[in-house]
């Protein structure tokens, strides 16, 4: 091989090397670039993301805190507590400890009212004029008929800096003053001082429309005392005047400054009032740095060997890959692999604006029972099953999520019920129909409820609706849906008052001895009565007190009425007789029970057996072993106990060896079907009954006696006490003492 060859072959193999090595540069910053800008994207995304999940804790708190004083606003309407100044003050200043206001105050159109503060009392000659400027504001503004809140300012009572909300208050269509109650900058700062943003590397600030700020976090970065974001030589003039404008236009806006030498960037969201704006800011990329330094590396060992190529395409696989799973982690639902209700949310907001659609929420019934029989992954495979039967019977531009637990939504691209019920049923009969096999042998029994061109919290609402209702699958939100949940809230709002207020009145039924007719006993029964004078029935209120578990304080409330009445007896020279008052199951699943009740009578001095304690035999399905024990400690306390109702579906000749119960009731539903039809029947199974409690020790009641008839024949029956409005209705405490009592000496 001569020179003049070799040489043409070294060119040949040098040039090879740097058209490669150029190449492999190239490439790999053209693949640099794309990975830098992903990591941009992906981080601003991020950012994005995180911001708006904080502007919606931020609005859903100040929306919760304006529902409890819309809240409070409706009852005082109602209550009309506003025409009584010393009524009102109290009012207030009870609301105000029900919750976590620093001042509340009412303030009619003429510039008058009155102001509690936690912790100073209550000021009943404050007027607007008194008022902060921010706050005068919002409540001018609820004159005006509109809800408020205000800028934030620094209050001299509380010494911080609080924003107060304000609501009108109407009366016969007219506004007649507001409702305004002063609340700490906590939820703004407990997001500020958060170190979770951007996984710890970032911070949020919250600044009005001039960039000034207004809470600002502990971890900032910018460790200066500055007023404003655009203080200080950080951010170029572009990105200032690009800032200011989105702030002024109430708009998003991404941008970037620089800080001790470190490249950082920012995004604002308007929290769209007072123009207020979440500014959040991070350091510059930190997964983009790393991805600069290795790249760094590759780039210079790319220009030596062809192997660091395959390094390059592991770089961008993985960082690809991770790219994926935060966006499956911020948008998908790791069980099933459906989107979640934050993607639910995005896609819903923007499909609801060109389409008539409805909302699905599906449910499980009783999914409870299927972890308990298969185990979380059993239970986990059902939840997949049921996803993958809704994919299949989507249309396209329909979506839907997992939610949470058992619950699924599902966007729909139809309006009228007949279809909504067939598609909907469809998915429902799929899912029973197929459940049914080898791997489970369990029927899966999904219930539904929709509502069309609604949220998704309307339709599960609708879905409470027939929560536990096998007989209905589907419901449909509607007003009389809306207006169940109104009166359900406006209960609740008002419960904790009324048990203050003593509004729950003492009712009594008498029990009268079947032979003789005379009154030997007497019934506790609950009405409530409002402060205007009219009533809400047990049926309106009971189910619900038993939902919620506030029937725990009404029953021992009830306890304490009847001690009072009896006391009352006694101390007028009249012979009591004994009262029995209905427990609910929540109290005897409490162990302290029967210490709590010894103590509200004991407290009046009356005598132990004068009280019966009713229980309705639903309670024993429960936990029999408690219930006997807490019925033994109530014998040796000398408290009588009866058991309610018997007959109306738990009923057994068990229960009555194992409870040892004083008094046994028959319920009403079964002596009037005693009293027709098949009567023979049933009048020995009722001889039977009676029979046995008899040679057991316990004596029995018939309630719903209403004619001669049934009087005589619980009588030859041998039945002990009879109560219905054969003898009379129930009537109010002051009434029954009238009646039955004076001429008991």
């Amino acid at each position: 091989m001569d020179e003049r060859k070799l040489k043409n072959q070294l060119f040949r193999i040098a040039a090879i090397m740097i058209i490669s090595s150029i190449l492999l540069c190239v490439a790999g910053g053209s693949v640099l670039y794309y990975l830098l800008k992903t990591a941009h994207e992906s981080d601003n995304l991020q950012m994005r993301i995180e911001t708006e999940e904080y502007k919606d804790r931020i609005l859903k708190q100040l929306d919760s805190n304006m529902q409890i004083l819309s809240t409070l606003s409706r009852a005082y309407e109602v209550s009309q507590v506003f025409d009584d100044p010393d009524q009102l003050a109290d009012s207030l200043a009870l609301s105000n400890e029900g919750n976590d206001f620093i001042s509340i105050v009412y303030m009619s159109v003429d510039g008058v009212g009155i102001l509690n503060t936690r912790g100073y009392g209550t000021w009943e000659g404050f007027t607007l004029e008194d008022c902060n400027p921010y706050s005068r504001e919002a409540i001018e503004q609820s004159f005006q008929g509109e809800d408020a809140i205000s800028k934030m300012f620094d209050s001299q009572v509380a010494d911080e800096k609080v924003f107060v909300y304000s609501v009108p208050v109407w009366r016969d269509g007219d506004v007649i003053g507001a409702l305004a109650a002063s609340d700490s900058i906590g939820i703004f700062t407990d997001i500020a001082d958060g170190n979770t943003v951007m996984g710890g590397e970032g911070y949020v600030h919250l600044i009005n429309e001039t960039g000034s700020c207004l809470v600002r976090s502990k971890n900032t970065l910018v460790k200066e005392d500055i007023d404003s974001i655009f203080d200080g030589p950080y951010m170029d003039e572009y990105v200032k005047e690009n800032t200011r404008q989105a702030l002024i236009n109430q708009e998003s806006v991404y941008g970037q400054f620089k800080y001790e030498g470190q490249e950082c960037h920012f995004y604002t969201i308007p929290l769209g009032l007072n123009g207020w704006h979440l500014f959040c800011a991070n350091r510059v990329w930190g997964s983009a740095t790393a991805v600069l330094n290795v790249m760094i590396v590759i780039g210079v060992v790319l220009m030596i060997l062809v192997v660091a190529n395959g390094l390059l395409y592991y770089g961008f696989y993985i960082f690809k890959k991770r790219t994926n799973e935060l966006l499956n982690m911020a948008y998908y639902d790791r069980v099933t692999g459906a989107e979640n209700s934050l993607r639910f949310d995005q896609e819903y907001a923007e499909a609801s604006k060109k389409n008539n659609f409805s909302v699905a929420a599906l449910n499980i019934h009783n999914f409870k029972a299927v972890n308990d029989l298969f185990g979380n992954s059993g239970g986990n495979k059902v939840l997949c099953y049921v996803k993958k039967v809704i994919e299949q019977h989507l249309k396209e531009g329909e979506f839907f999520c997992r939610d949470a637990a058992d619950l699924f939504y599902i966007y729909l691209l139809e309006t009228q019920e007949d279809i909504l019920l067939e598609r909907v049923g469809q998915i429902i009969n799929y899912v029973r129909e197929s459940s049914s096999n080898a791997a489970y042998s369990y029927e899966i029994s999904i219930y539904a409820g929709i509502v069309v061109g609604g949220t998704r919290e309307n339709a599960l609402v609708a879905l409470q609706s027939i929560r536990g209702m096998h007989h209905k699958n589907i419901a449909f939100y509607n007003n009389a849906l809306h207006q169940a949940l109104r009166d359900k809230n406006d209960i609740e709002s008002a419960m904790y008052i009324a048990l203050k207020n003593q509004e729950f009145k003492l009712f009594l039924q008498p029990k009268n001895d079947l032979r003789t007719g005379q009154v030997v006993g007497a019934e506790a029964l609950v009405r409530w009565q409002k402060a205007d004078g009219s009533y809400r029935y047990p049926n309106e209120f009971i189910p619900l007190f038993e939902a919620n578990g506030f029937c725990t304080k009404l029953d021992i409330y009830m306890v304490e009425q009847a001690c009072r009445q009896i006391r009352e007896w006694i101390d007028a020279g009249n012979e009591p007789i004994p009262i029995s008052i209905n427990q609910s199951k929540l109290l005897f699943s409490n162990r302290s029970y029967v210490s709590e009740l010894e103590e509200v009578v004991d407290r009046y001095g009356v005598a132990h057996d004068l009280i019966t304690l009713e229980i309705l035999e639903g309670v024993a399905m429960n936990d029999m072993e408690l219930l006997i024990s807490q019925i033994q400690l109530l014998h040796e306390k000398g408290f009588r106990v009866s058991l309610d109702d018997f007959g109306t579906g738990y009923s057994s000749l068990n229960m009555l060896y194992q409870l040892k119960i004083d008094e046994l009731k028959l319920d009403r539903g079964f002596l009037r079907k005693a009293s027709n039809g098949d009567a023979a029947r049933r009048q020995i199974i009722l001889e039977q009954v009676i029979g046995f409690a008899k040679k057991l020790g316990i004596s029995t009641v018939a309630e719903g006696v209403e004619t001669e008839e049934d009087r005589r024949n619980m009588e030859a029956l041998s039945c002990d006490i009879g109560q219905g409005y054969f003898y009379d209705k129930p009537i109010a405490a002051q009434v029954f003492t009238e009646k039955y009592m004076h001429n008991r000496a």
